[in-house]
């Protein structure tokens, strides 16, 4: 074990939502957007949200930053109500926001910003989350010189050069291709494990939220409620053509009525290995 995963998971952060509410004002109008969501997550657990567009999942985010903090309910960190923003909680979105005239270290650097580590401290902290997110050799390049995948690694990076409590990330790969995707998806499974923080993650991408998820919380739209919590008790570092893990995906699209056409037909038994093997 790495002093890393040590001293992150010391760190992780519990987090308690309780009758969550949420609304907004449209044209003099009230539209609900959460409706009574109540979530435990423990220190260090992963937890991937689903669910359709309008469901609510990116407006929990930004009440769990601490973006917003006109809402009902409670929404805790460690016993604590999150009021603004603070350096507990970094984010990841879709786009990856960096700066194109900074370098990938400089754009890490910028979350550090209002840390209260010294100049070598930040610049050891940089070093060792730009080889956390395997981007060695390219501390001096500029985003017009990465791929896509590479800077959502650098956006990665600068999530958690601050030794947050929780990452929330905001469809962090929905912008990329199938192929650099599941590349992530490992990746980020990698960095979750050595810095054993506690990950939020909203995806449209349900074998995205089974293949990283402990558990896979399950919403449904207008206003945004719970429908249903799976757990994922299937061990880490995993393989997508892990059974369990096909089983759960199944389970789980059934809630959208997303199965494939010849699962609609045929029963899930009869064509569970061919479906391994497809995934």
């Amino acid at each position: 074990m790495t002093q890393v995963l040590s001293d992150s998971a010391a760190n992780a952060g519990t987090l308690r939502i309780q009758q969550v509410r949420k609304q907004y004002e449209v044209k003099g109008e009230i539209l609900p957007v959460l409706d009574g969501i109540n979530i435990d997550i423990r220190p260090g657990e992963f937890v991937s949200i689903v669910g359709s567009s309008g469901c609510g999942k990116s407006t929990l985010l930004r009440l769990i930053i601490g973006l917003e903090e006109d809402y009902q309910g409670e929404i805790l960190l460690d016993g604590e109500r999150i009021r603004g923003t603070s350096l507990k909680r970094g984010i990841v979105f879709q786009e990856h926001r960096l700066l194109p005239w900074l370098t990938v270290e400089q754009n890490i650097g910028l979350a550090l910003e209002n840390s209260p580590l010294s100049t070598a401290e930040r610049r050891a902290s940089v070093q060792k989350h730009v080889e956390l997110v395997g981007l060695q050799g390219f501390e001096t390049a500029y985003p017009h010189q990465l791929s896509g995948g590479m800077s959502q690694r650098v956006a990665i990076a600068r999530g958690l050069v601050n030794r947050p409590e929780i990452l929330l990330l905001d469809e962090p790969f929905g912008a990329l291709d199938a192929l650099t995707r599941a590349n992530l998806q490992q990746e980020l499974q990698r960095i979750w494990q050595a810095e054993g923080i506690t990950m939020i993650l909203v995806t449209h991408d349900v074998e995205e939220a089974v293949f990283l998820g402990d558990k896979v919380i399950v919403m449904e739209p207008r206003p945004g409620r719970i429908k249903r919590i799976v757990p994922v008790n299937v061990p880490h570092p995993r393989k997508r053509t892990d059974a369990e893990l096909n089983r759960i995906r199944l389970d789980v699209l059934r809630e959208f009525n997303q199965l494939p056409p010849e699962e609609l037909v045929e029963p899930v038994t009869h064509r569970a290995q061919d479906m391994i093997f497809a995934w």
